[in-house]
């Protein structure tokens, strides 16, 4: 087959080509001229290469095994640059300055900056418009708030009108009620009402007037005092006999009228009012006067003298009730089952007093239910 390929030298036989042995030992010849002729073209390369002079070929066969193991891995020998036709050069040392960022990564992180830039401003843009509207609402409440008190204190008119209907003056003879002072009946009447101090037609307010020394003013008899107007007063004289319509305890009022003008500079004010606890209290035979328990029942009122009614013995009935006012410095006393007397400088003053001493008196009706 070799030499059908190579050299062509055959002859033809009954089987097939014939190889010719000696036309082949003829080419082996001539191969071997032109491989001695290569391998001088190989060491000049190597000589140019490695920057040496070219290698004698060697004498013969090598006498004997290599004497160990070869230097280094395949390709970082003599043999492999020349073979290859290039070598590599030794290592340099770490760079001197940071590698600078190729072209594209800058564009791309200015591409960003302005994205960010955009964000932000959006963001900017976002926050003024946020707090535009909070200022809006903000200024919306604040007006809403303002209509609302306005609102209300219209309100508070209306109501105040409603409950306090303003009262017009008492003309009489040789005297003249101011409507402030009707106005003020009307007030303590609704009040004392609502506090459930007294109920329908039962209690009494009486005052001394400061325009006219000596005049009193005094509820008349059966008026429903939360329901007062200007028709439920009646004026009198201090020390005079009761006038037409005015209440039964005419002469009870001007007693204590009369002791109240000496603590507070002819200034005075009586109110009487059927309050329940201290009225319940008052009930029990054996009790002759009220100690309150409390705090401030104990430093404003001490002790509360219970009095008989004596309607029958008016003179013995008023002395005793001098007698009364004096335990508690001349503020109030009680009248048993019928409810405590108030003394005052004006009609809330008096009207304080009562309600005072009744919250006193049912903090100890509890305690006494209690067995505190």
């Amino acid at each position: 087959m070799i030499g059908h390929y190579t050299t062509g030298a055959e002859r033809t036989s009954d089987n097939g080509p014939v190889f010719n042995r000696y036309s082949f030992r003829r080419l082996g010849a001539n191969m071997t001229n032109e491989v001695v002729d290569d391998d001088d073209g190989t060491d000049e390369m190597l000589a140019k290469v490695t920057g040496g002079p070219p290698s004698s070929p060697p004498s013969g066969p090598p006498s004997g095994p290599p004497s160990g193991p070869p230097s280094g891995p395949p390709g970082r020998g003599t043999g492999s640059r020349a073979m290859f036709g290039s070598g590599s050069a030794a290592p340099a040392g770490p760079p001197t300055a940071p590698p600078s960022a190729p072209s594209g990564a800058q564009s791309m992180h200015t591409g960003s900056s302005v994205v960010i830039e955009a964000g932000q401003e959006k963001i900017e843009a976002a926050k003024r418009i946020v707090d535009g509207d909070e200022k809006v609402e903000l200024e919306q409440l604040r007006q809403e708030n303002e209509n609302l008190k306005q609102g209300m204190a219209a309100a508070g008119e209306v109501i105040q009108e409603v409950e306090n209907p303003p009262m017009p003056p008492i003309v009489g003879d040789g005297f003249v009620v101011p409507g402030e002072t009707v106005g003020m009946f009307a007030t303590l009447g609704r009040q004392l009402h609502k506090e459930r101090l007294l109920h329908g037609t039962a209690g009494s307010f009486s005052i001394l007037s400061t325009q006219s020394p000596g005049l009193v003013h005094i509820t008349r008899q059966g008026a429903a005092l939360g329901l007062m107007n200007e028709s439920d007063l009646i004026t009198g004289r201090l020390g005079d006999a009761a006038p037409n319509r005015a209440n039964g305890d005419w002469q009870i009022h001007s007693v204590a009228l009369a002791i109240a003008s000496l603590e507070h500079e002819g200034r005075g004010a009586c109110v009487h009012v059927a309050a329940p606890y201290t009225t319940t209290l008052s009930l029990e035979k054996d009790r002759y006067a009220l100690v309150p328990t409390d705090f401030e029942g104990r430093t404003n009122y001490g002790r509360a003298t219970i009095v008989d009614v004596q309607y029958d013995d008016m003179e013995g009935y008023l002395v005793e009730i001098t007698e009364a006012l004096k335990q508690t410095g001349n503020k109030l006393f009680v009248a048993r089952g019928h409810g405590v007397y108030a003394l005052g400088a004006d009609l809330l003053e008096a009207w304080g007093n009562a309600a005072a001493f009744e919250h006193s008196m049912r903090i100890l009706y509890l305690s006494e239910l209690a067995d505190l």
